[in-house]
């Protein structure tokens, strides 16, 4: 009997460590020199980092984009089935579905949060994969401690925006077409990749501009043999399976998804059922702003955070901005065999590679300077990675220098790898002190739905700017003054909104000064004083930026409707 049950005993010990083996192979069996057990500590440090930053930016106030998709999320949770549909088509769904099922289970929008602090670390460690498979370890290292302190990472890991997700998806896209295209691996390199690749678009549909640096690469290597390239077909067919959902939706409000992004996002008029043209090029420099904005980029200015926001800086004296400086001496020394050998290209992998990260940076830079000249840094994350190893590959020909001076190889790399932190401090102080600085942004707006949420019925409707905002916190379905609630919607003006008004009864008016209107909308309390009532009013240093007003329609005398 006693033998039984030791034999029972050491059962459950050796079933226990079996999976404790099987844990510790998935979580650290990638561990396989000092590069990696190195790595592990940088990547412990990226995460505690962000895990700072979210106890700080946790209770902050959502942003339009980010409250689109959570408003939209919510709605899909059906939290209130009497909220009107203002998702934008054009949009990938991922996002706000993945935050449907956090609001489901209950945790929303906390979790969705903490989530951005595992998948914005998890960049740190594809970027470190990515750039061991394509070049070494040195350089994979110093690449990913430049991702865990880049300020644009660092900033939007306290946002629910798409961009770090979809940079995620993008990156480990690369590595599994990596793994599988150019290093000829097993087929499940390419399922993986054609996965990733759909996932990245359906979180951020403006990544399709990657395919061009993707497609180039593999054109460079294997010719016309790409199309008869059975694995590739294969990652094609699962990007199309993932992808057919919406590629289904977009199709029922804007016809033909290809002939529709194509027409919106590029410009290309007349070829689309709406007609819609999303981008037009101004002016010709507008295709450099991304090019140009390259050392703010890299290096921030944490002189002015705290004043001038992220966009409008004043910029420093040049020798402020080393990692620029880096960057400009990498990219001379990293692509001068692009340059010299571009005849040698369809038969010298490592030109093929080089060229492939040039069109990644430079072209991607171009296509952004022409759909996006308002100049938004985090839309540049999936190329960060490049551009932190360009800016740590002179790091190679130091290290080669120093070796022929007997020089042992681990201080050098050990010696390296400080001075680059060092030069990364700027990075994180810019990254903390904008967090930091913008922390309180839009809080009346945040404070102003609560009220109305609290203060109003589930099937009440507002009339309000600010309206993803609005719509999330009030959990009421908000109606802009020019009634185009969706993008595509054609805005009206003051008399359409007075039918609205006579027709739906809205129960608030909330209009601020955070984000602009028409003028005719600030004018109607005034014009309307009979049928509008402050109820509340917010202020920001003294001055008031936010009111709403209770309709009362027990005089409605100044609303005159003579013919819509």
């Amino acid at each position: 009997m006693e033998n039984e049950e030791n034999k029972v005993k050491e059962n459950i010990t050796e079933d226990i460590e079996k999976r404790k083996n099987f844990l510790n192979k998935i979580f650290f069996g990638w561990i396989k020199d000092n590069y990696d057990r190195v790595f592990l500590f940088i990547l412990l440090a990226a995460f505690i980092i962000r895990i700072w930053i979210f106890t700080k930016t946790y209770e902050q106030a959502l942003w339009w984009d980010a409250a689109d998709y959570m408003a939209t999320a919510r709605r899909l949770a059906g939290i209130n089935p009497n909220l009107i549909d203002m998702w934008y088509y054009r949009r990938g769904f991922l996002w706000p579905l993945i935050g449907t099922l956090f609001f489901v289970v209950g945790i929303g929008e906390i979790g969705m949060r903490m989530l951005v602090v595992f998948i914005s670390t998890g960049v740190v460690a594809v970027s470190y994969f990515l750039i061991t498979e394509m070049f070494n370890k040195k350089l994979a290292l110093l690449t990913s401690v430049g991702i865990t302190f880049s300020w644009i990472f660092l900033f939007f890991s306290g946002r629910l925006l798409t961009e770090i997700p979809a940079s995620l998806f993008l990156l480990l896209a690369l590595l599994f077409f990596w793994k599988g295209f150019m290093k000829q691996g097993k087929t499940k390199y390419f399922v993986l990749f054609g996965v990733f690749a759909a996932l990245s678009i359906l979180t951020r549909m403006q990544y399709l501009m990657f395919a061009i640096p993707i497609l180039l690469l593999a054109i460079l290597k294997e010719k016309h043999k790409i199309f008869v390239n059975k694995k590739l077909w294969i990652s094609v067919a699962v990007f199309a399976l993932v992808m057919i959902p919406q590629l289904y939706v977009h199709n029922a409000h804007f016809g033909n998804p290809v002939l529709d992004l194509t027409n919106y996002y590029l410009g290309i008029g007349g070829i689309s059922q709406t007609g819609e043209v999303g981008v037009q090029l101004e002016k010709t420099s507008d295709l450099f702003l991304y090019i140009n904005n390259l050392p703010y980029i890299l290096n921030g200015n944490y002189f002015d955070a705290g004043n001038r926001g992220y966009q409008n800086l004043i910029r420093p004296p040049f020798h402020l901005y080393p990692l620029y400086i880096l960057f400009i001496i990498g990219f001379v020394l990293f692509f001068i065999d692009l340059f010299l050998g571009i005849d040698k290209i369809f038969r010298e992998e490592e030109i093929q590679k080089k060229a492939f990260i040039f069109v990644w940076i430079v072209v991607i830079f171009i296509i952004l300077g022409y759909m996006a000249p308002q100049l938004e840094q985090r839309y540049v994350m999936p190329t960060l990675p490049f551009l932190f190893f360009i800016t740590v590959y002179p790091a190679v020909f130091v290290e080669n220098f120093l070796r022929r001076k007997n020089v042992s190889e681990k201080k050098i790399f050990f010696v390296i790898t400080i001075i680059f932190i060092a030069l990364l401090i700027p990075n994180f102080l810019f990254g903390m002190a904008l967090i930091e600085a913008k922390k309180n942004s839009y809080q009346e707006i945040k404070t102003a739905g609560l009220w109305i949420k609290e203060h109003s019925n589930p099937a009440d409707i507002i009339v309000g700017g600010s309206l993803p905002q609005l719509t999330y916190y009030s959990e009421r379905s908000v109606y802009p003054f020019e009634l185009a609630y969706r993008r595509e919607m054609k805005k009206t003006g003051e008399t359409e909104l007075d039918k609205f008004i006579l027709d739906n009864r809205p129960r608030y008016f909330s209009i601020s000064i955070i984000e602009p209107e028409e003028a005719w909308a600030y004018a109607y309390p005034q014009k309307h004083q009979d049928m509008l009532i402050p109820v509340q009013v917010y202020e920001s240093g003294g001055q008031p930026v936010l009111a709403i007003y209770e309709f009362n329609y027990q005089n409605v005398n100044s609303l005159k409707i003579d013919s819509v």
